[in-house]
């Protein structure tokens, strides 16, 4: 079977050019993010747009010191926003809800949903992007920084700009190992290699395992931001014990 790709490949891109968007860009941009499915109608997202330097360069130190926080003409970052409807709730008279796993849940689904059609449209213009992960690892400064209040978390960070590089598009693991029908199944050991082999090129060392190990292995990158994830959740109002 041949797949036809239907959209164009994205690429994250990390150079930029200097030159600033069209006058509106973001707007149009922004705009074309609220049209993306939401829950119950909730739109339970915020972008902070980080349009001053000193702050841009701090949000980088926060994130591993990464220059295309900087340098890109455009810098948002993403948040799961539930203090906006609750607003609207208490507005109207209503006593809102607790729901802090749902809550989160909910906003993370709504807030990614409309930041990938930000993506989507930003490169149906010929712009480039690269999503942040990184903000994770300064997080609980983040939320002082940008005066985050409680019921709003930041996700991730978006770099949007003219592409100042061409990097070659990526592999990704077979379909087999993500299109599962009917039931979940673990891969075989066969199907684990294909997929090793298959991402090899994306490293250096030509080990994708090992790449996977320095972020999701024993004391690795996600193991070290765990703990201020967790601290922030509970700080922004999205803890939740077993009980409730």
């Amino acid at each position: 079977m041949t797949l036809d790709p239907i959209l164009a490949p994205h690429r994250s891109i990390r150079v930029f050019r200097p030159e600033p968007l069209a006058d509106g860009m973001t707007e149009r941009l922004v705009a074309d993010a609220q049209r993306a499915p939401s829950d119950a109608t909730g739109q339970m997202y915020s972008f902070v747009r980080i349009r001053d330097r000193a702050l841009r360069r701090q949000v980088s130190e926060l994130s591993g010191d990464q220059r295309h926080i900087v340098e890109a003409p455009e810098f948002l970052i993403v948040c799961a926003d539930i203090r906006r409807l609750t607003r609207v709730l208490e507005h109207r008279d209503q006593v809102p809800g607790r729901f802090p796993a749902t809550g989160l849940h909910f906003a993370t689904v709504d807030a990614t949903l409309a930041a990938q059609r930000l993506v989507d449209a930003a490169e149906a213009v010929g712009l480039g992007t690269v999503c942040i992960g990184g903000i994770l690892t300064g997080i609980e400064a983040l939320v002082e920084l940008l005066a985050l209040p409680a019921g709003v978390m930041p996700l991730f960070g978006v770099c949007i700009g003219w592409p100042g590089e061409e990097p070659v598009e990526r592999p990704r693991v077979a379909m087999a190992s993500v299109l599962h029908a009917d039931r979940y199944r673990d891969q075989d050991a066969e199907a684990i290699e294909r997929d090793l082999n298959a991402m090899a090129s994306t490293t250096r060392s030509g080990d994708w395992a090992r790449v996977l190990a320095r972020y999701f292995g024993a004391g690795g990158i996600m193991e070290q931001r765990e703990a201020g994830l967790r601290r922030t959740l509970e700080h922004q109002g999205f803890a939740w014990t077993r009980e409730g």
